[in-house]
């Protein structure tokens, strides 16, 4: 955030740059009908404009980017635990499967005991038979005695009861066994389709994140766009500045009277600077600072570091309220972010006097003074008049 309040005003310091210089060698009413000096401040206000609005495209598409980006993420997670979900329902699928395969062996198990024992039981009937064809109940009459008649019927009851239980327990089995595998069946059906339904999803989910790969793609190159379209009127304001400059510096011997004298500093009791002078790295851009800031306390009054004449005390929507002296001979100061001016454009001041009171208007962050130093033209390190 700090980046592109830095940014935005890096811009407009750069598009005032007609303004400051028109005002510093030419102090009198007729400087600000200049046709050459509206001419160009006419075209540098143009390609300000045309900068703002690529940087407002260049923030506005980062915000997309952003929001696309954090979107992209919460696919990715999204992603990421469907395809744990279908692993566990695969892995419970798998599990089932071996769970049917032993039930299945069991079954299998079982039908081959009672096939074992229905054999088994035939050769006992095929054994009786070849014996004289010896039923049951002829070893029941055959019995000697009353007593042999009950142990024969109790030996042959035990068999017929020892049959019917054994068969009967492996068909429980099996039924049981059935059962099992029909739950397991029921469980398996239900994950494949829970499986069906997650891939689905997964599907899904895939293609919005394609669509939103897309979308970055495309927010991408519109922002490399928007970064070409600034340059390109950053290029061209700092060009027409040029000729401005060189314009000024042509005009310099109409007021080549210095007034003379060191300069003092402008704030009593506030000497830490917050940003120099020069170069700033802010970002994708780079930024050049044309003066100082020097913070202070709201309203403390700032004071004219020279002598010379207001050449301008206004408002801009950058430097807010502010106030230009002529000091001539090519020399001038502009003190910005007043939050009132106390002098007006083309009164005589001296050295020390109050010519507004620091704040924070126009393109400001905190209560501080902007100072800036120019020599014919040139904006130059306002330190350097201070000796």
């Amino acid at each position: 955030m700090k980046t592109k309040k830095h940014l935005r005003r890096m811009l407009c310091l750069l598009s005032l740059l007609a303004i400051l210089t028109a005002g510093i060698v030419m102090p009198s009413a007729a400087e600000t009908s200049d046709a050459t000096v509206q001419s160009y401040e006419q075209q540098m206000a143009e390609y300000e404009q045309q900068k703002n609005d690529a940087l407002a495209r260049i923030e506005a598409t980062e915000g997309d980017i952003s929001n696309s980006i954090e979107q992209r993420k919460n696919l990715d997670q999204s992603i990421s635990a469907t395809f744990g979900k279908i692993q566990v329902a695969n892995d419970m699928i798998a599990d089932l499967d071996v769970k049917i395969a032993d039930k299945n062996k069991e079954i299998a198990e079982m039908e081959d005991k009672i096939d074992e024992r229905w054999e088994r039981y035939k050769e006992r009937m095929v054994v009786i038979a070849d014996d004289g064809n010896l039923s049951y109940l002829e070893m029941l009459l055959d019995a000697g005695s009353l007593d042999s008649f009950f142990s024969n019927y109790d030996a042959i009851a035990s068999i017929v009861e020892y049959d019917h239980n054994v068969m009967q327990e492996y068909k429980d089995t099996i039924e049981t066994l059935n059962r099992s595998k029909e739950e397991l069946a029921v469980a398996q059906e239900t994950q494949e389709a829970a499986i069906a339904t997650l891939e689905q999803d997964e599907q899904y989910l895939e293609q919005a994140a394609g669509q939103i790969d897309d979308l970055l793609e495309d927010l991408q190159k519109q922002k490399e766009q928007y970064e070409q379209n600034y340059a390109y009127y950053k290029a061209e304001e700092e060009r027409v500045s040029a000729e401005l400059q060189e314009y000024m510096r042509q005009q310099a011997t109409q007021n080549p009277v210095y007034i003379g004298g060191a300069y003092i500093w402008p704030l009593n009791g506030f000497t830490n600077i917050s940003s120099g002078f020069g170069n700033r790295d802010l970002g994708f851009l780079a930024d050049f600072h044309r003066g100082i800031d020097i913070p202070a306390d709201a309203g403390t009054p700032i004071m004219a570091c020279n002598g010379g004449t207001v050449v301008r005390s206004e408002y801009h929507y950058s430097w807010g309220n502010y106030v230009l002296i002529d000091h001539g001979n090519g020399q001038s100061t502009l003190y910005a972010h007043m939050t009132a001016t106390a002098v007006s454009a083309g009164a005589t001041v001296s050295q020390g006097d109050v010519i507004g009171y620091v704040g924070q208007t126009g393109n400001a962050y905190g209560n501080h003074l902007h100072l800036e130093y120019w020599i014919n033209g040139v904006i130059t390190d306002p330190i350097t008049m201070f000796g």
